[in-house]
């Protein structure tokens, strides 16, 4: 999943790893490329006050604290916080994207989803769909910046003679670019998935940045350090790898079964927040939620009902089909 536009800034390197001189960033407990565990961080003076965070009791996703919160509900699904005191240090983004969709354009942009559901769809729900609540959000990720050593097989048409396929490998150094690895809890992987394409990280903007017009927003605070996270961005790493590897590596025109093994060579990450409305929605008393991109109203991803009349008319259908085939089959048997 990688962004558009200029990277924003890393996170500033604290020193390099012992074992393999890779960069240690601020609050890293073990270093990303090898995981040897980093030096342990000076103690805390006495009497030192740790940062808290507002916890959802219901999908534990994590916003800082602040007095003129109070103890709100979740924004991302709507359930109660409380605040929480963690033991590790919570890391913090450097960096936000602005919210180019105001909110007028956000309710507007669910209007023209809900009318675009599809045939199974209540035909009622556009006009019966009622907002409950519409909410100015960012989302923590990763965007990760590397160079690995990557080693690839797969099948190819190239040179496959009599035969489909033939097989292939090979070794190649790549660079990886503005790599987004969800660290959100608030939101679903595939929503990330979908939302993730369309940032455009050449806004982005100090996380305390203000802009006039820009509705006032919520921050999700990161659960994890980034080394912590390592199979998650290597299996970023690894997917984009193929994708690159599929657009002119493998020889031939067609490939499958591709398969890669990255080693990596260095890693720096920036800490992001990334916009987007999360809107709870109810029809005919049921409570559905709808994500909304903070900077395309077209993408929008979400929960709609279903009309299970219509499924029930389509099922009878194929029953009635099936039925009529095992007479005609029955009456040719004769």
């Amino acid at each position: 999943m990688s962004a558009t536009g200029a990277a924003p800034t890393p996170a500033a390197a604290t020193g390099t790893c012992s074992r393999c001189e890779s960069p240690i960033e601020e609050g890293d407990l073990r270093c990303s490329i090898c995981s040897l565990p980093t030096p342990p961080p000076p103690a805390e003076a006495p009497g030192t006050v740790r940062a808290q965070v507002l916890r959802c009791n219901e999908c534990a996703a994590a916003i800082a604290f602040s007095a003129e919160h109070q103890a709100p509900r979740c924004g991302f699904c709507g359930a109660t916080m409380r605040i929480e005191q963690p033991t590790d240090p919570i890391e913090v983004a450097q960096v936000r994207l602005p919210f180019t969709v105001q909110r007028e354009a956000a309710t507007a942009a669910l209007q023209h989803w809900l009318g675009k559901r599809g045939w199974f769809a209540p035909k009622d729900l556009q006009s019966q769909a009622t907002v409950d609540s519409l909410q100015p959000l960012c989302w923590a990720a990763w965007v990760v910046n590397a160079t690995a050593d990557v080693s690839w097989a797969a099948d190819s048409n190239e040179g496959s003679l009599s035969s489909a396929w033939a097989p292939h490998s090979g070794e190649v150094a790549l660079a990886f670019n503005n790599i987004a690895v969800p660290a959100s809890r608030g939101l679903t992987a595939t929503e990330c998935s979908k939302l993730t394409p369309h940032y455009d990280l050449a806004t982005a903007v100090p996380v305390g940045a203000t802009i006039e017009g820009e509705p006032p927003a919520m921050v999700e605070s990161f659960d994890a350090q980034r080394s912590a996270a390592r199979v998650l961005v290597q299996q970023a790493i690894e997917a984009s790898a193929v994708e690159k590897l599929s657009a002119g590596y493998i020889p031939g025109t067609s490939y499958r079964n591709i398969h890669v093994s990255c080693l990596l060579r260095r890693q720096t990450t920036a800490r992001v927040a990334l916009p987007a409305w999360v809107l709870a929605y109810r029809y005919r008393g049921t409570p559905f939620r709808a994500v909304i991109h903070g900077q395309r109203p077209d993408v929008v991803i979400g929960e709609s009902p279903t009309d299970m009349t219509k499924v029930a008319l389509v099922v009878l259908g194929i029953c009635a089909v099936i039925a009529a085939i095992i007479a005609i089959a029955v009456l040719a048997g004769r």
